[in-house]
């Protein structure tokens, strides 16, 4: 994987497994499959059974260690395989599962979620991939932990917020939702496809009043069911 540690050359989906199901098996192989072809990586003979399978392997294999877990997350990381420096040799790739536990935490009142603002991230068709470069994230999710807050928010460089951490935002306005457009920079989530499949929605340029002032405001992303926040 050197490429994907020098560059950041990679694409990656988070995906829950239950028992030995895929919620949203289709949307996830869409996305990596369309990702791939924009990023010009081969997908390794993949189809969708294929990924299928693969990932229910890894589960297996990890719940033969730990039989009592039933939700597990797989990550899966498709990375291209080739030499060279910025320009790859080939677009040659492989791909690498990972397992861990999961157990998401009772919500019990909204989150707490501050603004991120020392480093914003440019809108343009890279920005709505999940890819290696994700180091915005992981300052922006730093920093919430020394604020002693749960989450961060991420502005554009045009200074609209565009997401969270680690999920897409809606909101509630007159009783309407709203959530960044693909075109501000934010993640394409499965989460956001499926708030999106299930409730009206108008996508509208993000800001802190807006939040501030809405009736209701969520996180949403694939592990997950939506969950309120506030600013």
């Amino acid at each position: 994987m050197e490429r994907a540690f020098f560059y950041g050359d990679l694409l990656f989906e988070t995906i829950l497994v239950q028992n030995d199901t895929i919620p949203h098996l289709t949307l996830h192989y869409k996305r990596l499959s369309e990702s791939a072809a924009l990023l010009k990586m081969e997908l390794c003979g993949l189809n969708e059974e294929k990924f299928y399978q693969e990932i229910l392997h890894h589960a297996a294999l990890f719940r033969m260690q730990q039989p009592s877990v039933q939700t597990l997350r797989a990550r899966f990381v498709l990375y291209r395989d080739s030499e060279g420096f910025y320009l790859p040799n080939s677009n040659r790739s492989k791909y690498q599962i990972s397992i861990f536990r999961f157990e998401p935490k009772p919500i019990l009142q909204p989150l707490q979620l501050g603004v991120y603002r020392e480093q914003s991230k440019a809108p343009g068709p890279f920005s709505n991939l999940k890819t290696g470069n994700a180091l915005v994230y992981v300052m922006a999710s730093i920093w919430a932990k020394e604020n002693n807050l749960d989450d961060a928010l991420i502005l554009n460089t045009n200074n609209e917020i565009i997401e969270a951490s680690s999920s897409n935002i809606f909101w509630l306005k007159n009783g309407i939702w709203h959530t960044p457009p693909l075109s501000s920079g934010c993640v394409d989530g499965i989460g956001r496809v499926l708030f999106m499949q299930e409730n009206p929605c108008l996508e509208t340029i993000c800001t802190l009043q807006d939040l501030q002032s809405a009736e209701q405001c969520v996180l949403t992303n694939a592990l997950q069911k939506p969950r309120p926040f506030s600013v």
